[in-house]
């Protein structure tokens, strides 16, 4: 196992730790199919960094190649990281406006 298949693989268990952990806290915006997306996003990243074989394999069989499949894997990563980010940004946006709108209705009752 070369030192980027442990480096990936640790990142994935990381992600789904994390998405565990905040699903079964109840955390803020933590919904079912946020968690079953972070198990199908990250899940499938830590199985190819243990076997690339496979990935290797399903790229020949599509007609890609070898050094393709890799660029194309890492790309993925890097992209779905960000798409997990902007989610999180997002939803924490959408809560703290929520408390804002709260905050100044309850100010405008009380008057």
């Amino acid at each position: 196992m070369s030192i980027y298949q442990i480096i990936l693989s640790l990142i994935a268990v990381f992600f789904l730790y994390r998405g565990f952990a905040r699903f079964m806290t109840g955390l803020q915006g933590q919904t079912f199919f946020k968690l079953a997306m972070t198990i199908l996003i990250w899940g499938n990243i830590l199985f190819f960094s243990i076997f690339p074989q496979t990935a290797t394999s399903l790229s020949y069989s599509l007609g890609l190649g070898n050094n393709l499949n890799t660029l194309i894997f890492i790309g993925f990563v890097f992209v779905f990281m960000i798409i997990f980010k902007l989610l999180n940004l997002i939803e924490r946006l959408e809560h703290n406006i929520s408390d804002i709108v709260r905050t100044e209705a309850l100010e405008k009752l009380q008057k």
